[in-house]
């Protein structure tokens, strides 16, 4: 092989990787200015979370306390707020649950 030809061969072969360089910048390049364009002025995005359903259906009527037949009574007890920490408690306890504190019989 002539001094020359070897020179040749390289040179070649390093015109073919620059030109694989530039042609994977230029495809890189493309990709992202691509991806800046649909961002702003392409489809929007799908929301992270999808959207509540437009009429839900609606829930059965709940029974009344007063209906016949009702399984459950409503019990509602008398409460009074505590002295000491300002807690609601049931009318009917003797001390406070969360500060311990006796309460006032009237």
């Amino acid at each position: 092989m002539p001094p020359g030809q070897h020179n040749q061969w390289m040179g070649f072969l390093l015109k073919i990787i620059l030109f694989g360089v530039a042609i994977y910048a230029v495809w890189k390049t493309f990709a992202r200015w691509k991806g800046v364009y649909d961002r702003f002025v392409g489809n929007p995005q799908e929301p992270a979370r999808p959207a509540p359903p437009v009429n839900p259906a609606p829930a059965a009527p709940r029974p009344s306390a007063a209906a016949p037949g009702s399984a459950r009574k409503v019990v509602i007890e008398e409460t009074v707020q505590c002295a000491g920490c300002g807690a609601y408690i049931s009318a009917a306890a003797e001390k406070c649950g969360q500060c311990g504190r006796p309460l006032r019989q009237p």
